[in-house]
């Protein structure tokens, strides 16, 4: 009897980790076609993911009843759900709302612009930092201090130690700061950066997306889709009392946290 007992229970709870593992797709409210790469996770919790080139997703929502789910992604109208009523409510299709980005007007004068590399241009091979297994949704940066405002965007760089063995397909993100971490994305449009096998430098030219900075912010990759590699490092180097030290999030919708005294090797070209 005892046997059969604990087969039971064996079973029922396979079927509720089961029943926890939630499947969706998310889709354009207006066009219905699936919307690649939209951040989905626990608000506050290293607990997420983003959707794959089919709009597709999967999700582990056990424990997290009282949480809040969040789903979310650059000219889309956030969306959030209590996670109890959003599994009770078996929502397997998402329709997120185009939103309608206001651009910020920037009065630039006839001044001639001087040009500038902001950040750290290290490329050392033996000192790195970056992405350390395949997690979707994984976001790792550093603050970019300015000379002055406004500056503009015009190309960004980033130097990996280990050339990837597959391709790799990142998000690049610019950040507005608050009491020294990343707040308000500065974009409003998603800056996608695919890594070919073999390659050992990215350069992103910034100038369609006409990026001004007003102050100090934050630049950050994000891993947002599964490759067949483990990983992705970055030249880095060791930060003086730890003031440009890397700042990360598990998942999209994590708290940021800073890590050590390493700081990431990313650096801009922009004018000012």
């Amino acid at each position: 009897m005892k046997r059969l007992l604990l087969v039971a229970f064996l079973i029922f709870s396979g079927l509720f980790a089961n029943a926890q593992v939630f499947d969706g797709v998310v889709k354009d409210a207006k066009t219905n076609l699936p919307l690649p790469y939209v951040n989905v996770g626990i608000i506050g919790k290293a607990v997420g993911t983003v959707t794959d080139s089919l709009g597709r997703y999967k999700i582990n929502l056990a424990g997290h009843d009282a949480d809040t789910l969040k789903l979310s992604m650059i000219g889309y109208i956030a969306q959030t759900y209590k996670v109890a009523g959003f599994i009770n409510g078996n929502k397997q299709i998402i329709a997120l709302q185009p939103s309608v980005t206001e651009l910020k007007e920037v009065k630039v004068s006839n001044k001639k612009w001087k040009e500038v590399v902001l950040g750290n241009t290290s490329q050392s091979e033996n000192t790195n930092a970056g992405f350390d297994a395949n997690r979707l949704g994984h976001e790792i940066g550093t603050i970019i201090k300015i000379k002055k405002s406004p500056t503009y965007l015009k190309r960004f760089n980033a130097h990996i130690t280990d050339a990837p063995l597959y391709p790799v397909k990142l998000r690049l993100n610019f950040y507005t700061l608050k009491k020294g971490m990343p707040d308000q994305l500065m974009q409003n449009q998603n800056i996608f950066v695919d890594v070919p096998a073999g390659q050992k430098d990215i350069h992103v030219n910034l100038e369609p997306y006409n990026i001004f900075a007003e102050n100090n912010f934050f630049v950050s990759l994000e891993w947002i889709e599964n490759s067949k590699g483990h990983g992705l490092m970055f030249s880095a180097y060791l930060s003086l009392f730890g003031s440009g030290a890397i700042i990360s999030r598990e998942t999209s919708q994590a708290d940021w946290e800073k890590e050590g005294i390493a700081g990431v090797a990313f650096n801009i070209l922009a004018e000012y």
